[in-house]
């Protein structure tokens, strides 16, 4: 009875995800929930989320300076507030955020590094090389958009196997998600 007991504790810890332990950052997690939850309203209201997310940008900038962000747990979190960024050095703090994440052994940082690398790249005009971010163009004086896209996307540059590693889909499933309009990148089985 013990073992069943111990495997069912084994298997409910290895599908927690994000919780939070002794040491993570409690005012840096309820930044990171407010930051997705804006992002799940239907319609996103742009209005405030872009103030909001300057505003969670400022406080977690503060915690940095002030060395409150010190796990692994918390360096993710704040790789996902400071990746809502307008400029390239967002991006690329957001990335360094995400390899401390990686680096302090919180493996569920993979996707956001590889994310967050991407999203730096075409800020830059470099093409993205995790297809990461998909690109929807407005169509000038028609009101309509684009086709979505990947592109600029440079797909020989990383292998399938260091995309899986990172939690990004290889990219056949990329390519299929973006004909069926499903922009999600993760590898669904990380």
């Amino acid at each position: 009875m013990k073992i069943l007991h111990g495997i069912g504790l084994l298997v409910l810890l290895a599908s927690a995800t994000h919780t939070a332990h002794a040491g993570d950052n409690p005012r840096l997690k309820a930044m990171f929930d407010a930051d997705q939850a804006e992002r799940e309203q239907d319609p996103i209201n742009w209005v405030t989320l872009v103030p909001n997310d300057m505003k969670r940008r400022a406080e977690l900038h503060r915690m940095l300076e002030q060395n409150t962000v010190t796990t692994g747990l918390d360096y993710y979190e704040a790789a996902f507030i400071q990746q809502h960024g307008l400029k390239p050095d967002d991006y690329l703090l957001a990335h360094v955020l995400a390899m401390a994440a990686l680096a302090k052994g919180y493996t569920q940082a993979g996707w956001i590094a590889a994310a967050t690398l991407d999203r730096y790249l075409q800020q830059n005009r470099h093409p993205q090389i995790f297809g990461t971010q998909t690109v929807i163009r407005p169509v000038p004086g028609t009101g309509k958009e684009e086709a979505p896209t990947r592109a600029p996307f440079d797909t020989t540059l990383v292998p399938d196997s260091l995309r899986a590693t990172l939690g990004v889909a290889d990219l056949k499933t990329l390519a299929n998600r973006l004909s069926e309009k499903d922009y999600d990148s993760s590898d669904s089985e990380n």
